[in-house]
């Protein structure tokens, strides 16, 4: 990148009030500010900096109700979500950095993308994963947060987002399958205002993924004037955890100058 600052030595994430700061950088050339999916932690992406370049930090959100935070009482509206972590990244976004956000992230990413717009502190860019253009119509005839339990397990297995020994784990339905939950209505109930940002919008996705087709990547160039480039990486939904050497080579070239 720009130069070689030093990194500080692998260990723990260095977190403070819901960033996890993964491979911390001295003086950083640029940032990855990272958005979970429904139901995700700061926790996937703990192995991002071994990849980046060493003036590049990655930063991971920790929302409310989930990994680190668990105890605390999540955030019931996407609008809440974008205002609290607006304040959180607030002292991040003085480099060049990049907002990346999978799935339900890729609406918190977009959303914090317009804000940031307004306030003349754009991203260099905003790099969407595995997130079908949020004015489409939805796929399912009801609500996946209205689900039973069992089903709702269903519909989460085919995306393959719920590992199988997460599923049979004791206290997963009664625990875990809440937060899921809280998140897919958090996102079912956000509406869109369909309003453009002025930043290149990059566009990831997994070949095998059967809830975001090409079609819908390609509908986000409705979100901007600006260049939009789609890219297609081995995988399903969750691509990134079997492509993740090739998606963190992509980002390293997106966040160039």
């Amino acid at each position: 990148m720009l130069n070689e600052p030093s990194r500080h030595p692998a260990g723990p994430p260095v977190s403070s009030a819901g960033v996890a700061i993964l491979g911390p950088v001295e003086q950083p050339a640029a940032r990855i500010l990272c958005l979970p999916h429904a139901g995700g932690s700061a926790s996937a992406y703990n192995h991002w900096h071994r990849l980046l370049p060493p003036d590049v930090e990655a930063c991971a959100i920790e929302l409310p109700g989930r990994g680190s935070r668990f105890k605390e009482v999540a955030l019931p509206t996407m609008a809440a979500v974008v205002e609290h972590v607006m304040t959180l990244i607030e002292p991040l976004v003085g480099v060049r950095y990049v907002l990346w956000g999978h799935s339900m992230g890729a609406v918190i990413a977009l959303e914090l993308a317009r804000r940031w717009c307004d306030r003349g502190r754009p991203p260099h860019a905003l790099v969407v994963a595995g997130c079908r253009a949020p004015y489409l119509p939805g796929r399912h005839d009801r609500a996946l947060s209205g689900l039973p339990d069992q089903e709702l397990v269903r519909e989460l297995s085919l995306l393959e987002g719920v590992p199988l020994k997460m599923q049979q784990a004791p206290g997963f339905i009664e625990t875990f399958l809440p937060i899921i939950r809280r998140d897919l209505r958090c996102r079912e109930q956000w509406r869109d205002d369909m309003r453009q940002v002025d930043v290149p919008i990059h566009v990831l996705g997994g070949r095998d993924d059967k809830a975001v087709s090409r079609a819908d990547m390609e509908a986000w160039k409705a979100y901007t004037g600006r260049p939009v480039q789609v890219h297609m990486f081995d995988g399903g939904h969750f691509f990134v955890r079997e492509s993740q050497e090739q998606v963190i080579h992509y980002l390293t070239q997106v966040l160039r100058p």
